[in-house]
Formats: C-alpha cells, structure tokens, sequence
C-alpha cells in the first residue's frame, strides 16, 4: 500500500469525523474571553493598532489576540500601556474605567499581565543609562546595582516584597472572587536582560543616541535579571495564594532577552525619536509577541493525557537555579496519572494518585490547585520535560532551539510496540513551518514543511495542527525530529 500525502483539507476532514465518533457535544462552552493587564499584553501597537482608546496601544498582534483567535474566544481586550494594580478594579490616574467590568457569567477565561509599572521597569531602565560598558553612569554613579543598594539592601527587591507582592495578592484574590467560575491565568514577562551564563562577551553596549542603542553597564544586565527574577517568584507565589494559574516565561526565554546571545531577542532595545523614546523600547518585538502567544495558548491548552496536570521552571536567585513544579487541579488529586519529571533523560521526581515522590509539597493550596515542587539546576542545553508513564506523552519544559518555531513532537504509546508518532505545529504559524523531519535510527520516516505533513494524517487540537503516524518503536531505536536547515534535533525517544 502507497503512502499518501495528508493536506490541510484531509486534517480538516479527519477532525469533523473524530468529533462524530467521539460523541461531541451540540452545545459550546461559554466563550467570553477577558483580557486583563498592561503594556506586555497590549501590545505597544506592534503590527497595528486597534481598540477605541489610541493611547493604551493594544496591538492586533497581542497575545490575547492570539489566544482568542487560536481558542476560537470572544476577546474583550482592556489591556491598556502603563497599567498598574489599581487599575483593575478602580478608575486609573488618566480617568481609565476600571478594567474589571465584564459580568461574570460571560467570563470564561481572563489573562492578566501587570505589576511591571508597579515595580517601576520604565524609571529603572531610565536610571540605568551609562557612559561606557564599564560606566559609570549618566548620573555618575559606578553602576545601577550600586545605586539602587542601599546599606547593603537592594531597594528594588524589597519594594517587590514590601509593596508590590501584598498589593498583587490582594488584587488576585478580588479577581479570583469575582470571577469565580473563570480560568485565570496571570502571565510573567518574558526575560528583559540576560544572566551572567546568557551574557554575551563584552555585553551589547550601544551609546545613547537616535535610533536604536543599549547604554547599559554589562554587569548591571545580570543584577537587573535578578530582579526579574525576584518579581517572577513574586507572581508565582502569588497566583498561588490566590488559587490562579501562572506561566513563567524566564525559562523560555532565556536565550531571547534584548541582549540576546544567540542574535534573536523578543525584546527590542532602547530606540530614541528626538528626546524621547518610542513605545516599542524594551518592548516585545513581533517575534516577542508571536512567542508570548504561543506559550500562552499552549499553557492553556493542556494535552488530554496529562488530564490538566502541568509543569513549570521558575527562577530562583541564581543563574541556573529554578523551581521545578508540578500545577496539579484539585479534581485530579487521589487519581492523578503518574507524571515523571527528568532532565536530559534522568528521573528527577514524580507524582502519582494523591502523592508526590521526591518533591515537597507547598503549603500554599488551594480550592483549584495542588503544587509540588523540588529544586533543580538548569544548565543552557539541558532539556527538563514531563512524562506520562502510562501511554508516554511528553510536556517539554526547557526551550528547544528558535529554528522549530514552536513546533514540538512526542510518541503516544499505544500497544506493545506499536506509538503514534505525533508532530504538533503552532496555527498561528502553520504556513511559515520549516522543514522537519521525522526519523527513526536516522531512517526517514515523515516530515513536515509549510502548511502540509507528508506520510502523515492530521486532526486538530487548540492552537495547534496534529500530524501524526503509527510508527514501531523497540528498545534502543532513537526517534528524532531534525529541522532540516539547521540540523538541530529534538530526541523523541
């Protein structure tokens, strides 16, 4: 029997018919979409703009325009460039509404970005402009770690936890009383400056000046990515208090800040029009925008197998140290799936039924979600990812290389030696997917490129497109996905 090649049109077809056999319901589920937060979900106009108040420059790129065409959900966008905490539920400085004000029976999801303008991000970056890569700065102080210490105190992690956390948790708790039935997800800001390991020789100094620079001291990079990294802790323990769930992006993004080391940041660098500088400075740049929607609509479309349990990496205070947690739903607990965690192969942990292995468990509970979580060194290379035993599904923690472009792949376990080979390519991205292929001990077996999967079948799946084979696998064989024009691969078994 001839192999075909599967087209968009024959995905499409497959999905209408599994949806058939599978029984699926008539009715929809309710599909009003809030979406919540300041200039990293607005967008800065990025694209084009769009929404009745030109000066909040949401942007048609933004990440809830992403999710909401993705996830096929009726967007109310509210985010608006310079919110702060208060904003949500109170009349802003500029005489804003409120940006809570959608009744909570048309609410389904809300996402929320904010806290940045709270902590100061603009004012600190202002503050931190300097002479030279060795500095001093324009104010002539030696660095911006020097002069935001004080007796030996750095004044920018204790705001976040004297000011910032108490108000953020407070805040979250009202939205989570407010919307009691809607998934709330709060998202963290994806990585602004490098760390030491991430920090290119001799750093990205570029003077102050017209167009495009980065005036920035090259050890400030590192201190001021250990702030970030302070309000990302700061947000994950807060959306736990509250009973939220929360995406991290720091591990992600590691390699992709605006002095990014590899040459492809997410964060555009500091871009003066005569005195002033533009939106769009120390902004996400359209990669950034297209990235931070694809994690969102991925963080919120959990593969079946996993039966919503996920897994996440925060950073902790140094370079390479994060905290790996497993996001287990209440619901879930007494028969929760074995899910393993390893790195570059090696178990780490696990949970099963109502128990955690070799974790702790947080006494930071809630009504929706139990946390578990261990401590772990993440190297640049390194690959965590999530197991499930039962059938092998995969959930891959750490960054693959840019060159796949979202797209991911995993073996389903079915019977004996008998996996179906999956390759799951992002919508948004479907027509601009490089070429991968797929092989099994260096034989090729499928491929992917464009808009098409070739030897392959496809169906659908919230903001992806599924190709997929059975293909045999025994003991010993190594499946792979190798990006065609890099070279770069993706170990599957």
């Amino acid at each position: 029997m001839h192999r075909l090649r599967m087209t968009a049109a024959i995905g499409a077809a497959t999905a209408v018919a599994l949806s058939l056999l599978t029984g699926a319901a008539a009715h929809a589920a309710p599909t009003g979409y809030l979406a919540l937060g300041d200039s990293y979900a607005a967008g800065q106009a990025i694209g084009g703009a769009k929404g009745d108040d030109a000066d909040c420059l949401q942007s048609v790129d933004s990440y809830p325009s992403q999710v909401a065409q993705n996830l096929g959900l009726t967007l109310t966008d509210n985010t608006c460039s310079g919110a702060v905490l208060n904003d949500l539920f109170h009349t802003s400085a500029k005489g804003r509404a409120p940006q809570v004000n959608a009744p909570a029976e048309s609410v389904s999801l809300i996402t929320l970005s904010i806290s940045g303008n709270d902590l100061g991000f603009s004012p600190l970056l202002t503050s931190c402009l300097a002479l030279s890569a060795t500095g001093p700065l324009t104010g002539h102080q030696p660095t911006c770690k020097d002069k935001h210490t004080v007796d030996g105190v750095d004044q920018l992690q204790a705001k976040i936890e004297r000011e910032v956390g108490p108000v953020l948790v407070d805040t979250l708790y009202d939205l989570r009383a407010a919307y009691p039935s809607a998934r709330i997800l709060l998202v963290g800001y994806p990585t602004l400056m490098p760390d030491a390991s991430h920090t290119p020789a001799g750093g990205c100094f570029a003077p102050l000046g017209q167009g495009d620079s980065f005036p920035f001291v090259t050890s400030d990079l590192a201190w001021m990515n250990t702030v970030q990294r302070a309000l990302d802790r700061k947000l994950a323990l807060a959306a736990q208090y509250a009973g939220v769930d929360y995406l991290s992006q720091m591990a992600t993004t590691v390699d992709n800040s605006a002095c990014s080391a590899t040459g492809e940041p997410f964060i555009a660098p500091l871009t003066l029009k005569g005195l002033s500088a533009t939106p769009q400075s120390f902004h996400p740049n359209a990669a950034g925008l297209k990235a931070i929607g694809q994690a969102v609509t991925s963080a919120l479309s959990p593969r079946a197998a996993f039966q919503g349990i996920r897994g996440q990496l925060i950073p902790q205070t140094g370079d390479n140290e994060y905290l790996l947690q497993y996001v287990v739903p209440a619901a879930l607990v007494g028969s929760m799936p074995d899910v393993a965690a390893t790195k570059n192969g090696a178990y780490l942990s696990n949970v099963k039924g109502g128990s955690g292995y070799y974790l702790e468990l947080t006494g930071r509970n809630s009504a929706h979600y139990r946390y578990y979580y261990q401590r772990v060194t993440v190297d640049p290379g390194d690959r965590v990812e999530f197991r499930v035993y039962q059938n092998g599904t995969r959930q891959v923690l750490t960054p693959l290389p840019a060159s796949f472009k979202g797209v991911t792949g995993q073996l389903v376990h079915t019977t004996g030696d008998a996996y179906e080979l999956q390759v799951w390519v992002p919508t948004n991205t479907l027509d601009s997917t490089p070429d991968i292929s797929a092989r099994i001990n260096g034989t090729y077996s499928a491929n992917v490129s464009g808009g098409s999967g070739y030897y392959l079948y496809a169906r659908s799946a919230p903001g992806y497109r599924v190709y997929f084979q059975t293909v045999t696998v025994k003991s010993g064989d190594t499946v792979i996905l190798n990006v065609t024009s890099t070279g770069e691969k993706q170990t599957l078994s």
